[in-house]
């Protein structure tokens, strides 16, 4: 039983016990009580988490402009395609009866790619945005995590503490610069593909069997990578709260996370899926049915954009804070009898 939750009364006898869901005792890291457990931690002191989350969302939102601008001119263009597509055979149906379908189905799949392919002038600017935007959200979730452990802790920090916290740990710091830097590249270096000639001719037409040969084994390595990265993320998933409580490196961090996730990481991962699908789902529900029906009863494609970006981040910022602190719950409970204290100091890294 964590320090920071009130002792549940004794059954009454003859009383029927509930399910394992309201037991915490009965597997305290069991899929549902930890992210029941994380949504009671993050309501507890919801100002505290909204605070950190508000910020970093709008330093992420404030550098992804250069990719929100592509995405607006990518959905503009496929919208404005369509529409002369659909107002020509409205406009004359008979001609596109007895066309050549094939044809006609070639020239809209060229007029699509056309769209789909972006622009090389806010290539850097998207790549710089998106390396810094990531950069700032995982410092976002560090503060986070660290408001988190300190809440169950019963001794809150403020957020800027919190901040200073991340800063001083360079096990936090240099990962987080890697990653960035990382993110970047990649970013950079997908934009710069699809948008070099040299690259298209050596791939070849679409349908052709090197394209199709190149498009299957990417295909493959993403799946490989993302179950790489999903084995690793739920190996390493407290490695965050180890560094902030227990002031250790990279090396050391990770060995350390390894370790306090081992034999519950099955139900610590079901968790994190569970945290991050609810999430996905609310925002992207709310986000979709208020831009269509803002944008019709305006009849605006833009602003239905605009106020879909707006429920999205505002979505973002109120939800961003459940998963550290689950993170932060399962930490606490994985560590306790080893760790008398859990609350993070501002040390040196």
């Amino acid at each position: 039983m964590s320090g920071w939750e009130r002792p549940s009364p004794p059954a009454p006898p003859g009383a029927v016990p509930g399910s394992s869901w309201s037991q915490p005792e009965a597997d305290p890291f069991g899929p549902g009580q930890l992210i029941r457990r994380g949504w009671r931690l993050y309501r507890s002191a919801a100002r505290r988490f909204l605070l950190i989350s508000a910020i970093t969302g709008s330093l992420q939102t404030l550098l992804a402009l250069p990719t929100l601008a592509s995405a607006a001119l990518l959905a503009q263009g496929m919208f404005d395609v369509m529409a002369d597509y659909l107002g020509q055979v409205v406009a004359n149906p008979e001609a596109y009866r007895y066309a050549d379908q094939q044809a006609l189905q070639a020239e809209l799949e060229s007029r699509l790619q056309a769209v789909l392919v972006p622009g090389s002038d806010l290539a850097a600017l998207t790549a710089l945005g998106a390396g810094l935007g990531g950069a700032i959200g995982l410092i976002g979730t560090a503060a986070l995590t660290a408001t988190a452990l300190s809440v169950a802790a019963g001794r809150p920090i403020p957020a800027a503490f919190a901040f200073r916290l991340v800063a001083a740990r360079a096990g936090l710091v240099k990962p987080i610069v890697a990653l960035g830097i990382g993110w970047m590249a990649v970013s950079w270096l997908s934009v710069a593909v699809q948008t070099s000639p040299e690259v298209e001719a050596w791939v070849g037409a679409a349908g052709s069997p090197r394209s199709i040969l190149i498009g299957s084994l990417l295909s493959a390595l993403a799946v490989v990578m993302v179950v790489g990265i999903v084995v690793f993320a739920v190996r390493w998933a407290l490695y965050v709260p180890a560094v902030l409580v227990e002031a250790l490196g990279v090396g050391p961090g990770l060995a350390r996370a390894t370790a306090v996730t081992r034999g519950i990481r099955i139900r610590l991962g079901l968790a994190m899926a569970g945290i991050l699908l609810v999430e996905l789902l609310v925002i992207s529900i709310a986000a979709t049915v208020s831009g269509f029906a803002v944008g019709l009863s305006v009849q605006s494609f833009a602003v239905g954009f605009a106020v879909y970006l707006a429920v999205e981040l505002v979505g973002n910022v109120v939800l961003a804070p459940w998963l550290p602190a689950m993170l932060a719950v399962a930490y606490r409970q994985r560590t306790r009898p080893a760790e008398p204290s859990d609350v993070p100091d501002a040390g040196p890294g």
